[in-house]
């Protein structure tokens, strides 16, 4: 079984969409995984788990980082050129997360598990630090 924790970078399917980030610049990874949970009424599990990645990258490049932000998201926000566009796309994450939080494969593992109370919280934290 691979790494499952309530913070948002504590899954495989972030860690691996950091490493492509690691990679990237600008806004194409972050609206890549915002549409995959938009374009479905029931998001599934891997596709939340890139999407709450991608809002926490947001909410770090608005100065709000969580604290179990990777070093790798890190220096990719230190490095962009023009976060403008990126800080811009903070009120879609905003609805990206809202939605997959009402509905999606995610919030129903969550429920399922003993850590469902911890999860919601760490989601409410990061619509907070989104809408700061």
């Amino acid at each position: 079984m691979g790494a499952w924790e309530v913070g948002n970078f504590g899954n495989d399917d972030a860690s691996d969409w950091v490493d492509d980030l690691e990679d990237a610049s600008g806004t194409k990874l972050l609206i890549q995984a915002f549409a995959a949970v938009e374009k479905t009424d029931y998001a599934e599990s891997p596709d939340c788990c890139v999407a709450l990645a991608a809002a926490e990258t947001i909410a770090t490049t608005n100065g709000h980082p969580p604290e179990d932000l990777p070093d790798g998201v890190r220096d990719w926000v230190k490095n962009q050129k023009d976060a403008g566009p990126i800080k811009a796309l903070a009120a879609r994450a905003a609805k990206v997360v809202r939605k997959l939080q009402n509905k999606s494969e995610l919030r129903d593992l969550w429920e399922e598990s003993d850590d469902w109370q911890a999860w919601q919280r760490v989601i409410e934290g990061l619509l907070h630090r989104l809408e700061a």
